[in-house]
């Protein structure tokens, strides 16, 4: 892979936040499987844009650091008045209670190679807030279709 050049978040992220301060938007690559099937390691990047507590809402793929310092992105399954919950896509452990001062960006856009996938569709609020609902099921819904992938 020439020309990337991969960096620990805990050195990136304080940029982040930063130029997401200024009123900037910023795209990065996606890296682990803890979003799949939505956000695919190495192949997807994310565009965060500022987010604020009050306009979450459950399906939104958030940015959060969490106390131990460690940032994360998973999408938010759970919002009360005054904290919510979030879980990877791939994942069944819900984490939480998360607070408002943890929220660093939410992902307004996905790109697949060149192509830009407005968050704001409502199609993929509605596989998003599907795939949530299904949480009980996913480990053997990914199981059947990766199985089906190598075959096909």
């Amino acid at each position: 892979m020439s020309g990337v050049k991969r960096v620990k978040a805990a050195n990136l992220f304080p940029l982040v936040s930063d130029l997401l301060e200024k009123g900037q938007s910023v795209r990065l690559s996606v890296s682990g499987d803890s979003m799949y099937p939505f956000l695919r390691d190495g192949v997807d990047s994310v565009e965060f844009s500022v987010g604020t507590f009050e306009n979450l809402k459950r399906g939104d793929t958030v940015l959060i650091r969490r106390t131990n310092g460690y940032y994360v992105m998973h999408r938010v399954c759970r919002k009360k008045a005054d904290c919510f919950y979030m879980v990877g896509d791939a994942q069944q452990w819900i984490e939480g209670p998360l607070y408002p001062e943890q929220l660093i960006a939410v992902v307004s856009a996905i790109w697949r190679k060149d192509h830009c996938i407005p968050c704001s569709k409502w199609w993929l609020k509605l596989l998003a807030n599907i795939w949530l609902t299904l949480r009980p099921c996913r480990y053997f819904i990914l199981r059947v279709y990766r199985k089906l992938r190598k075959i096909f």
